[in-house]
């Protein structure tokens, strides 16, 4: 890998917002193309692009893409297959293996030869239901895939040792015979936090296939990293699979050959995505947290030796870093961040936290995927009329697209998108947020508007609002302005703000209202027809508003927690719900109460309509039948819709597809004259 020269590192630093991509704020309708409102089973069109990986030599990039779910088998799970294409874009993206259904985590060895990937098919598709998630390889442009682990269980994580000579994996403890055949028989009782099967770390090496575990210890991996040596590895672990253990990482380094924890370098990891071992040894990075837990990170750097302290390198940054890499001299990370409404591109000098801004970039929420070599850069990016396509960028050359998934969005007549920003009207605090506009808007015209909360601890990007839980769009199209608030909480400005998620409603309802009354003060949105509707966080939002102010005439909550109390004894989410107060409610109920829209269900006087998967395992659906319970004992119209099979996520295509068209209905119902 040639290393980056200070010469083109300056290129990057100072090019600035001169290479940035330009946003694209509206839907272009001068193309001459005959155009249509999007709908439900639009949105289920999108095909998705994930995990960015670009090759050592920076010239193609491997990547995930996941299919759109088939109509015809409503039930299937959606496909996901390796794709890849050229950097210089001479090449349209093709698959790697064709018919490959569930193929994910490409990446190159550093030495360019190889491809490896998870995949629990192989090259052959076949449908084996006793099939599992395995390490499969592909040597330069051969056509056939090699199978490297052939481990019971399966393969969870992987990385390629530096010299490309081994792989090391993380799998899971699997049950003993004696269990296998207790459970034959039907003995299969199922213990509550006991006989964990805990995550172990093997390598394989190449040479001859052959697998070896290297950890012994209880712990659960979460993330793995070689040290530039290969003898060592660092590993951010958990201490058990116990919920209450679930946000308590360390970092630790193991020896690759004995798997005996070498040293701990932290015991006050926040977040996991943030390992990186510099090429030259010396650093490694990690996001670190307030021992408090506030769901807030920043990036900090700990020799790697452990001969030294943890450095905080950005908890000063008024953003949140959610992607790094190392440049080759090991003296800056190139980064991609969220700073306010937008991504950015950032690069951050090691030794004085220097953070230079080289790019902005459109997202929305969970959409992202970078990767660079320290020369080239490749990333997600969309419009607000397009989803996330590969964009490639050199230092001298401008940001290119290189792909392009969607191109049935350019018939869709789309809703003008806008930031906008208003103040708090308790403490000033300027707040942020997304505004869409449904097409053929009239400035001056009061229209119905749908508050769309957000779905947990991120921010809304200026991007496409089209996702069966993301219904912006689908709203807009429908006739409605559809306002997306950054209540406080979101990432995207700093940790300390960040950190007020755990004061669920609190001063991020206040934002939510003082926005609102931005809209109307604006003469946007119609004072009488105002509607609230989420989904998880959001979910919970809509709840909590709705029984502090009778204002909005419709709502829709999906997987909302609505009493924190019986939330805590039957969520895997409890230790979470600890970061609100350190007591447990069994000791002091009053915190959680206090924040439950239950408490608050005889204020409530708005139509509701509540969405829930029937095996959410972290907002269980006894949440839901609460607050539907609440609603008809107070004497407010509500519906409950629950869909079987599903979990907090709703996958099936039926159900998605059903999901989108309540909620249009719900809200013609009660917005609509």
């Amino acid at each position: 890998m040639t290393a980056l020269t200070a010469t083109a590192l300056a290129m990057f630093v100072c090019a600035g917002t001169a290479l940035a991509q330009k946003p694209l704020m509206s839907n272009p309708l001068s193309t001459g193309l005959d155009t249509h409102l999007i709908t439900p089973e639009d949105v289920l069109t999108i095909r998705e692009v994930r995990e960015l990986q670009l090759s050592p030599d920076g010239k193609q990039v491997a990547f995930r893409v996941r299919e759109p779910s088939d109509p015809k088998v409503p039930r299937a799970p959606r496909t996901s297959n390796i794709w890849i294409v050229p950097t210089d874009g001479s090449e349209r993206p093709r698959p790697r293996i064709p018919n490959l259904k569930n193929a994910s985590s490409p990446r190159w060895s550093p030495d360019g030869r190889w491809l490896a990937f998870l995949s629990d098919r192989g090259e052959s598709g076949a449908d084996d239901p006793a099939a599992t998630t395995q390490i499969y390889l592909l040597r330069n442009d051969a056509a056939k895939a090699e199978r490297l682990t052939s481990v019971p269980g399966g393969v969870e994580d992987f990385a390629w040792s530096p010299d490309s000579k081994m792989v090391a994996f993380v799998a899971r403890d699997q049950p003993t015979a004696k269990e296998q055949q207790r459970q034959s028989a039907g003995d299969d009782a199922t213990e509550v936090d006991r006989n964990f099967k805990y995550s172990k770390l093997w390598v394989a090496n190449l040479s001859d296939r052959k697998a070896v575990q290297v950890t012994k210890q209880d712990f659960e991996i979460s993330e793995l990293a070689w040290s530039p040596k290969g003898d060592e590895i660092a590993l951010v672990v958990a201490r058990t699979q116990k919920p209450e253990d679930s946000l308590l990482f360390s970092l630790v380094v193991v020896n690759r050959s004995t798997g005996e924890v070498a040293r701990t370098l932290s015991t006050n990891v926040e977040l996991t995505g943030g390992l990186r071992w510099s090429p030259d040894g010396r650093w490694i990075t990690f996001y670190e947290g307030p021992p408090t837990k506030d769901f807030s990170a920043w990036v900090s750097v700990v020799a790697a030796s452990g001969g030294g302290t943890v450095r905080p390198l950005m908890k000063d940054y008024s953003g949140t870093v959610i992607a790094l890499e190392w440049t080759p001299d090991s003296k800056h990370l190139l980064a991609q961040g969220i700073e306010g409404t937008r991504q950015v591109l950032l690069t951050i000098d090691i030794a004085t936290g220097t953070v230079r801004k080289l790019a902005e970039v459109n997202q929305t929420i969970w959409e992202f995927s970078f990767s660079t070599n320290g020369q080239t850069i490749v990333y997600n990016a969309q419009a607000s009329e397009s989803p996330s396509d590969i964009w490639v960028w050199t230092k001298d050359a401008q940001p290119r697209k290189i792909s392009d998934f969607n191109p049935q969005t350019e018939s869709w007549r789309l809703g003008k998108v806008r930031e906008v920003e208003w103040k708090n009207s308790k403490d000033g605090l300027i707040r942020r947020g997304v505004l869409i506009t449904p097409p053929g808007y009239k400035a001056g015209n009061l229209y119905p508007t749908i508050v769309n909360t957000h779905p947990g601890d991120t921010a809304w990007w200026v991007g496409l609002h089209a996702k069966w839980w993301a219904w912006g769009q689908l709203l807009a199209s429908n006739g409605y302005v559809v306002f997306l608030p950054n209540t406080r909480g979101v990432t995207g400005e700093g940790w300390r703000l960040h950190a007020t998620i755990a004061d669920w409603g609190g001063m991020a309802f206040q934002d939510l209202m003082d926005g609102v009354d931005y809209l109307v003060e604006k003469k946007i949105a119609d004072p009488n027809r105002l509607g609230i509707g989420g989904w998880s966080n959001g979910g919970f939002m809509t709840e909590y508003t709705i029984t502090h102010t009778t204002r909005f005439k419709a709502a829709v909550a999906e997987a909302g927690h609505s009493d924190f109390f019986s939330l805590y004894g039957t969520s895997y989410l409890r230790s979470a719900l600890r970061v609100l107060t350190p007591d447990s409610p069994y000791y002091n109920r009053k915190p959680y109460d206090d924040f439950s829209p239950i408490t608050f269900i005889r204020n409530c006087r708005t139509p509701t309509l509540l969405i829930h998967g029937i095996n959410d395992g972290g907002v269980p659906v006894g949440q839901a039948y609460e607050f539907y319970s609440g609603l008809k004992d107070v004497g407010v119209e509500t519906e409950m819709v629950v869909y079987p099979r599903e979990g907090h996520n709703i996958q099936e295509y039926a159900h998605q597809l059903d999901l989108q068209k309540r909620v249009v209905a719900w809200f013609n119902k009660y917005l609509k004259p």
